[in-house]
Parts: C-alpha cells; structure tokens; sequence
C-alpha cells in the first residue's frame, strides 16, 4: 500500500498525454495500450463506459461486454525492434453504463516473476452475444505505468472509432474473427507518426506496434530526423509486433554526445536562462515503407498501419505521450497469429 500511496504522489506531477487523433479525443469500439509493462514493475489500466442509459429488467441498456487481448512480447536476444515470439491472453469484463473498471495488470496478465512487456487491444463486445465485436462508441481508458526505481508515467489510450452504426455486429469485412481497421469495420489506422519532440535532458523511451498483417511480419519504418537547427537526419528500422526501446540503444543518432556535433541552435532548452544551451532537442517523422511476410518475405503492404507512444526509461522520468498521426491505410488488423523465433537475417 505504501508504494501505491508513493506512486499517486508521482501521478500528480506527470505530464498529460498528447492528443490522439487529430478530430479530437472521441470514445470508441476498441481502446490500444501501447505499453503494458509488469516485468518494470505494474500497470494499472483504466477503461470507462461513458454511456449512461441504464440496464432495465428487459434490456442490458448501454451494458457491454469488454475484450482485453494483452499480446505479450519476447524480445530477440539479438534484434530489440524484433520480436521473437508475441502471445495473445484474453479475458473478458462486463461494464454496466456510467461504470469504470481499473485493472492491476499483473494480477489480470498473469506471468511468471519476471512479469511481461508488449501491449493491450480493448474491444467492445455484445454482452447478449458471446464474443461478438459491436459498434459501442462510449469507451474511453487510460493506463499507469509504475516503475520499481519510483518513477511513473501516465498516458491516454489510443481511442478507435466503429463504422457501422451503434448496436450492430463489426464483424463483416468479410466475417473472419478479426477487428479490421479498413474504413469499413472500424477507422484506418495512421501510416505515419510524428514525435514532436524528444530531448537528451532525460533518456527517452519508443515504443511501436504494428498493426499489419500477421504479429511477427516485419515492417520497415523510415525515420526523418530533425535537431533544434532543422538539420536533417535518418535511419531505417526493421520491428515485428511490439517493441519499447530506449532511443539512444536504437541509434546512436537519438545520443547527446552525436547531436551536440551537428549545427544546433544554442539558445534552445536553456535551462538556467543563461544564454548557453544544456540539452539537445529534435523531432521525427516515422513512415511505415512496408510489411513483408515472415518468414517468406513476401510483400504483406506497401505500407502498414502503425501506433505508438513516446515514454521515460526506468531511470529518468518526463511522462508518457501519444504519438501524433498523419495519413490512414486500411490493411491495419488485429487477431490474426503467426510464426515465432525470427532469425536475425530476416
């Protein structure tokens, strides 16, 4: 109870989520956390029906049924944008109108003592038909990540909107057990992410999903990279399923020690208002270039959908925020399975 009571203390001073779609933060059918981590220390998720019609002797009224999918992540022990197998452990809620369930995710994700790491889906479903994914436009969540060092972050669940009209089945493009993101069954998801902004003053933490295709395809995502001076920069990265980084481990690019040596402006983040800068800054755009099929490698897309969050470490703290969006296609899913153990060469 002490760390829980040390934890709000640290809530009160982190920094809010950045929006999450551009038309606002609107409720919707599906929820994605980004980051789930309980191998850290725990998370607390939060999901809110914020319909209030309530349940009558004949009907559920704006009742729904929740359906946590948490894909729980291995990393490759010589690849970190790599997944080297990705799970799915699901369970189903029951929320009345009006309600707000908070989950302990080390208690609802059951692990080992080494705990998991990867990400969480959200899906209404009709709680009058077992496992039948519905049009409820009324969720809205939030999630906590506490770390054991003391520091946490909080940020906003990803909200994703249903297309074919309240109360009715999502289910029909075709009929296939999958939540498509096709402009049909629910939004096109973004192609591109843009983080606004990322410093040195404290390590920053990325963190990817990819929503195309099977879990282990790999999607390859160009970075453009600006510093505080608009000089530009880039790399490629290769990841399947999920990954949560720290950006200096990514590249060298994200380091104090390699921006400091590039034209830069040096009366950016100045700290002690002094005139001389103690920190470098930048900013990123990530387009997903495409998803090809592992282990085949055969083309999935000419681009994949993409979500993702831009978090602290366990070391440092800043807050946690959603990255921003630009562009939609519609091969974005989730559901489908897929190999495991990628090799390093793929």
């Amino acid at each position: 109870m002490k760390a829980l009571n040390i934890a709000t203390a640290v809530l009160l001073g982190a920094l809010s989520a950045a929006d999450a779609v551009a038309d606002g933060r609107n409720p919707g059918s599906v929820l994605v956390y980004p980051v789930i981590r309980t191998d850290l220390g725990f998370t607390i998720v939060t999901v809110t029906n914020s319909a209030t019609n309530p349940a009558t002797p004949n009907s559920f009224g704006e009742s729904t049924n929740l359906h946590f999918h948490y894909t729980n992540v291995t990393s490759h022990p010589l690849l970190i944008t790599r997944a080297q197998n990705c799970t799915v452990f699901d369970r189903v809620e029951f929320l009345t109108p009006a309600d707000t369930l908070s989950v302990m995710v080390n208690c609802h994700n059951p692990s080992g003592p080494d705990g998991n790491k990867g990400y969480l889906v959200v899906s209404a479903e009709n709680p009058a038909a077992a496992f039948t994914p519905w049009d409820h436009d009324h969720l809205i969540g939030s999630a906590a990540v506490i770390l054991k060092s003391g520091v946490m972050y909080q940020y906003n669940a990803f909200a994703i909107e249903a297309l074919t009209g309240p109360g009715n089945p999502t289910d029909i493009s075709p009929t296939n057990g999958v939540l498509d993101f096709d402009g049909v069954e629910y939004e096109q998801l973004p192609d591109c992410l843009t983080v606004d902004s990322f410093h040195t003053l404290y390590p920053h933490s990325l963190a990817l999903i990819n929503l195309t295709g099977q879990p282990l395809d790999v999607n390859t995502v160009y970075l453009s990279v600006w510093n505080d001076n608009e000089f530009a920069l880039s790399l490629t990265i290769n990841f399947s399923c999920w990954f949560h980084e720290r950006m200096e481990d990514i590249n060298i690019l994200f380091t104090q020690d390699f921006l400091s040596l590039l034209p830069n402006d040096p009366e950016e983040l100045d700290c002690h208002c002094n005139g001389t800068q103690e920190a470098e800054t930048g900013w990123i755009k990530l387009q997903s270039v495409g998803v090809r099929r592992y282990p085949a490698g055969l083309d999935v897309a000419e681009d994949g959908a993409i979500l993702g969050l831009i978090t602290t470490n366990n070391e440092a703290g800043f807050g946690g925020r959603l990255l921003w969006e630009s562009g939609r296609q519609n091969n974005g899913n989730f559901g489908l399975s897929g190999p495991t153990d990628p090799s390093p060469n793929n």
